[in-house]
């Protein structure tokens, strides 16, 4: 006796799966085919096509705003360094509408910001410690230079590219765990923004704009330090940038979370 098959929650139609084995018995889909889609089914899956076509530096300002933007050319001149011969940005216009609507909306404050991709270290480097040449990094706070750390503080931090961040923070008031649910909860295809992008991109908007983002409150990142306490950048007032690291179970209502969407293209 033939078995019959019942298939539930699916959006395949019984038209569809006729066609489907008619075309395995006439050869249409041969072994190869068939292999292919068993080996990774999810590369045959429909995309919307919107959500993988980047868009140009120039719509994307047109869209968030200029005032939301700083290109690679500015970022660089006030760095120091040669700006890249491409600096594509790696997001599709429905990310940046969706971004936009956000900020528009007074939930967000999603700026389009490029990132060298300089670490700590190098960034303290470069701006220093004296609090009358602003800005710099806090004097008397360099445990992150020691030796132990160089498994996260002597690497390039990231790929130079553009970062979608958002510096309206969350996650005040609970620990490491809850501030992780909520950006699963409520922010998908986000993450927490590395540390050392994180502190590149606040002294650029300082630079560039003369806005001073965190100046009192902690971006707490998901970087180990070499205790396993994970590293805390923030509190950027008139001393400087204070580098510190929590644990886990630490809250407080000046650690918090930033955001940033992760690459799309």
């Amino acid at each position: 006796m033939r078995k019959k098959v019942v298939i539930t929650q699916s959006s395949v139609t019984a038209e569809q799966l006729e066609d489907f084995f008619r075309m395995i018995k006439d050869g249409s889909i041969g072994f190869e085919e068939l292999e292919s889609f068993l080996d990774n089914p999810k590369k045959f899956s429909k995309v919307d096509s919107d959500c993988c076509e980047p868009i140009t530096m120039a719509a994307a300002a047109d869209i968030l705003g200029a005032d939301k933007v700083l290109t690679a050319e500015a970022v660089c001149s006030v760095w120091g360094v040669s700006p890249p011969l491409d600096s594509s940005v790696c997001y599709s216009e429905k990310t940046i509408l969706t971004c936009a609507a956000a900020n528009k909306s007074g939930k967000a404050d999603w700026r389009l910001v490029y990132i060298i991709g300089q670490t700590l270290c190098r960034q303290r480097e470069i701006v220093g410690v004296d609090k009358f040449q602003q800005p710099c990094f806090y004097n008397n706070n360099d445990w992150y230079l020691e030796e132990a750390e160089n498994t996260w503080n002597v690497q390039p931090a990231e790929a130079a590219n553009y970062c979608l961040i958002n510096f309206q923070p969350i996650g005040a008031n609970v620990n490491y765990g809850k501030q992780d649910l909520e950006i699963a909860k409520n922010f998908s295809g986000c993450e927490r923004v590395n540390p050392h992008v994180f502190s590149e991109a606040i002294i650029s908007l300082f630079k560039l704009k003369g806005e001073r983002m965190a100046a009192n409150w902690l971006h707490r990142s998901a970087v180990l330090r070499s205790d396993g306490s994970r590293i805390s950048v923030g509190d950027f007032d008139d001393s400087g940038l204070l580098v510190r690291n929590h644990h886990d179970a630490d809250l407080c209502a000046s650690l918090r979370v930033v955001i940033c969407r992760k690459i799309e293209n």
